[in-house]
């Protein structure tokens, strides 16, 4: 499996999370936002996508308007379709929430949310379709041979 386990956090408040597996993968999250958390200061809601390397997993998480959505995926599976992940959660989540992420206490979204992070993670994971960019490839192929 690819994506195995996902987080979506307000700065340090873990707002829902999800894991396919049984690893400590949320302890080493908490400490990945902490640290950029940290590391960021005064620009906490500063917009960025980066990756961390931790065994054989990596973690890539994406920050937008504060909002902090984390993946652990295999090494193997590459970034584009970790970041695909982020993207499409970070939109789901923002869309069904709006302003009660702003004053949310932790894990208030997980009951309902980490039904949509499991969802997601399998149709990242496992579907061919979710690759964007293969996908348009794929198309674009398809069109040039009815030329």
């Amino acid at each position: 499996m690819g994506i195995l386990y996902a987080m979506v956090a307000r700065g340090e408040v873990v707002l829902s999370e999800f894991s396919a597996t049984p690893t400590n993968a949320n302890a080493v999250a908490k400490q990945i936002l902490n640290k950029i958390n940290n590391q960021q200061g005064a620009t906490i809601n500063c917009d960025s996508n980066v990756s961390f390397s931790h065994d054989r997993y990596v973690f890539h998480v994406k920050r937008t308007d504060g909002l902090t959505v984390l993946c652990m995926a295999d090494d193997a599976f590459g970034r584009r379709i970790p970041f695909e992940f982020l993207e499409d959660i970070h939109q789901r989540f923002v869309k069904t929430y709006a302003r009660a992420i702003l004053s949310a206490p932790a894990y208030a979204m997980n009951d309902e949310f980490s039904r949509v992070l499991s969802q997601q993670m399998d149709y990242y994971s496992t579907d061919p379709n979710a690759d964007r960019l293969n996908r348009l490839k794929g198309e674009m192929s398809q069109a040039s041979t009815f030329q």
